[in-house]
């Protein structure tokens, strides 16, 4: 238990680490991604705060050097012309400038003498405006920007520009004004969108408001904003409350040229940020989630952890089946492997006794002794083929079997050959229930639990039989196999016989193992069974103590419905006709006896015991065969090689496989091959008469 404990400790302390790994992981990618977006900003901001800013102080340029060209004219030329001419030459200057409205000439005592275009409005005397009066006293050093005022030429808000013009003995002799219409200035930033909340500034470096896109209705025009002036000198990028919206903004403020001019763009923070709000939300979300996770796997494997803590019998009961599973596969591929090779030899005594029991005369010793022979041969026969079954399951074809019809005929068949002591009953309900199988192994499932109970009880006692349809609602571990939920027909064969002890039951299963007396039993009884139901994914299960009887259960999975066939009547003998049949087998002696068999069936045999002989004599004569029997195993060229062979040459060709085990697999072959039939080893003379009255469609 204490290391199970610092296993789990670990298990949560792992868990701990990678949590704290996923936080600080979405921590340092959120710090990571607010940075870059700054950073994107500050770039962004700054790059147009300058290119605007260079463009305000071209502006400027433009307009000074318009006021220097017209100043320099008037003092040389222009004063010399009457008015039409002097204002029609103003007006060609102004063309090329589009940001100034009016271009007016200003004499020395105020009064307004000549503008660019007519306004509508008289010439006026402006001799209070700050700029006249700045110029005049000559405390304007040149260029001189007026705060925005409603101009008297055409009563629009406007900055006014100006410069100072002097006679030539540098005495003052008033100005020239440009009036730049804080519209026009409006319209040139209307492109520029720096997002909600965002706006650009223009403001002198008093802090009076010049421009404001986008536009704010009720802002007081005569506030001043000096804190904007203030970012000029600061680093690029800086954050400041707004005045107007109270938000965080974003601010970068760069002069306009050498001009007192501030230009300053604002972004809304949140706005700016609000991509990494996105991500943010988004990684705390994935965070979460992958903490749900890992809580969740924490959870489950310490729960897991529990089980393997609390389920140790569990484990060692399933890997004591395993193991029993893994020995009888072993067991039946041994079994499979002894069995194809008496198989051989059972056939020449079978085949030979046959022939010599159809000679003998009825009722001489000689036909008794022969029908003894035959009697074992037959036993042995069957023992053959159930331990070829047994390593073999799952060869035979499925279908829907009626399994009461075939417990029935299992019934019929056992009963007259028990001891009147022992008591049979049968109850049997399942009704027209059907089993996806083979008829013949559920034949022997039922017949060899029958024959255990009755060698169990030996000479006196009760052999109860019992078949009904069943669902189960859950799956649940039985002795042998897992008893899926699902609808089942249910067979219990009970005996009150001595039971058995844990020990025997270990091994009840297995094969050749028996508790019965030496010649008494063979020990593939159950095995078979095994066998059998697994295969045809079925279960068992067995009740039993020393004393106390035994009861063997088997669960079969119900595949639908099907009805109990009536029998059909035994067909007569049928005979052939001098067709000529070649035999191919490597043992000498079955050919010999499939040469008799054949002639007796009124066949004309021709054998071979070489594969390759028997193909050079059909390719020298390919018309004189009528149809082909040969074994599979046969050395060299197998028998479905051999079948190929000879139908690639003469096609329609009937060829007869026969083998001692046939598998999925053999059939496959034979099927790809072009083989009419596959027969199974050894040969009866009945099975084979059918056979060749199948294939030549003789009767």
């Amino acid at each position: 238990m204490k290391s199970g404990e610092r296993l789990r400790q670990r298990i949560i302390a792992a868990g701990v680490v990678l949590i704290a790994a996923f936080a600080g992981s979405a921590i340092y990618d959120g710090w990571r991604l607010h940075q870059q977006i700054m950073l994107a900003n500050e770039r962004e901001l700054g790059n147009l705060a300058k290119a605007l800013a260079e463009q305000g102080a071209r502006t400027l340029q433009a307009v000074d050097v318009l006021l220097r060209d017209t100043g320099e004219w008037w003092e040389t030329t222009g004063r010399e012309l009457p008015a039409d001419a002097v204002a029609t030459a103003l007006a060609s200057r102004v063309v090329g400038v589009s940001q100034v409205s009016v271009l007016t000439l200003v004499d020395a005592r105020g009064m307004q003498r000549h503008r660019s275009r007519v306004t509508g409005e008289a010439l006026a005397d402006v001799s209070d405006r700050p700029y006249f009066q700045s110029q005049r006293e000559g405390s304007a050093g040149g260029l001189f920007i007026n705060e925005p005022v409603i101009t008297r030429t055409d009563r629009q808000p406007a900055l006014v520009v100006s410069r100072r013009l002097n006679t030539r003995d540098g005495a003052f002799d008033g100005v020239v004004t440009a009036i730049v219409t804080l519209q026009e200035m409006q319209a040139a930033y209307t492109a520029i969108d720096l997002g909600e909340g965002g706006a650009l500034i223009l403001t002198l470096d008093d802090g009076t408001l010049v421009v404001r896109q986008p536009e704010v209705n009720g802002l007081d025009p005569t506030q001043r904003y000096p804190e904007l002036t203030a970012f000029k000198g600061a680093p690029l990028i800086d954050r400041s409350v707004s005045p107007v919206d109270g938000r965080a903004k974003l601010v970068a403020a760069v002069g306009v040229g050498k001009r007192p001019l501030t230009l300053t763009l604002t972004r809304d923070e949140d706005h700016a940020l609000r991509p990494w709000h996105d991500e943010m939300r988004s990684a705390i979300i994935r965070t979460l989630l992958l903490t749900a996770l890992v809580v969740l796997t924490i959870a489950g494997l310490l729960r897991q952890l529990r089980r393997l803590e609390t389920g140790e019998a569990e484990k060692a009961a399933l890997e004591a089946r395993l193991q029993k599973a893994q020995r009888l596969e072993s067991l039946g591929t041994l079994a499979g492997g002894i069995a194809h090779d008496f198989n051989n030899i059972l056939g020449a005594i079978l085949g030979f006794g046959e022939m010599a029991q159809q000679h003998a005369a009825p009722g001489s010793d000689m036909r008794r002794y022969i029908d003894r022979v035959m009697q074992a041969g037959a036993r042995a026969r069957v023992l053959v083929r159930r331990i070829l079954d047994f390593s073999r399951s799952g060869v035979a074809e499925r279908v829907p079997v009626n399994i009461q019809a075939v417990t029935e005929e299992a019934i019929a068949m056992l009963r007259p050959t028990l001891p009147e002591a022992i008591r049979f009953e049968a109850k049997l309900e399942a009704g027209i229930s059907a089993v996806l199988g083979d008829g013949t192994q559920l034949y022997q499932v039922v017949m060899n639990l029958c024959t255990n109970a009755a060698q169990a009880i030996s000479d006196a006692g009760t052999i109860e039989v019992r078949l009904d349809r069943v669902h189960s609602d859950a799956s649940k571990p039985l002795l042998h196999g897992e008893l899926a939920a699902g609808a089942y027909v249910r067979l219990v064969v009970s005996d009150d016989g001595p039971g058995m002890s844990a020990e025997v039951l270990q091994r009840a299963f297995d094969p050749f193992f028996t508790t019965k007396k030496v010649g008494e039993g063979t020990g593939l009884g159950l095995s078979m069974v095994h066998g059998i139901v697994t295969d045809l994914g079925g279960a068992i299960d067995i009740a039993t103590a020393p004393g106390q009887g035994t009861q063997v259960t088997v669960w079969l999975p119900v595949s639908g419905e099907s009805e109990a066939q009536s029998p059909r009547p035994e067909p007569s003998w049928p005979r052939g006709n001098g067709q000529v049949v070649m035999v191919v087998d490597d043992e000498r002696p079955l050919v010999e006896l499939a040469e008799e068999l054949l002639a007796e069936l009124g066949y004309e045999p021709v054998g071979f015991d070489s594969s390759e002989r028997a193909l050079e004599a059909f390719i020298a004569e390919p018309q004189r065969f009528d149809a082909v029997l040969t074994d599979e195993m046969l050395p060299g060229l197998a028998g479905s090689e051999l079948a190929a062979r000879l139908l690639a040459l003469r096609p329609g060709l009937p060829v007869i496989l026969v083998s001692g085990n046939v598998g999925a697999a053999l059939e496959q072959r034979a099927r790809e091959a072009g083989v009419v039939e596959l027969l199974r080893k050894p040969l009866g003379l009945r099975e084979l008469a059918d056979c060749l009255a199948r294939t030549f469609d003789v009767g």
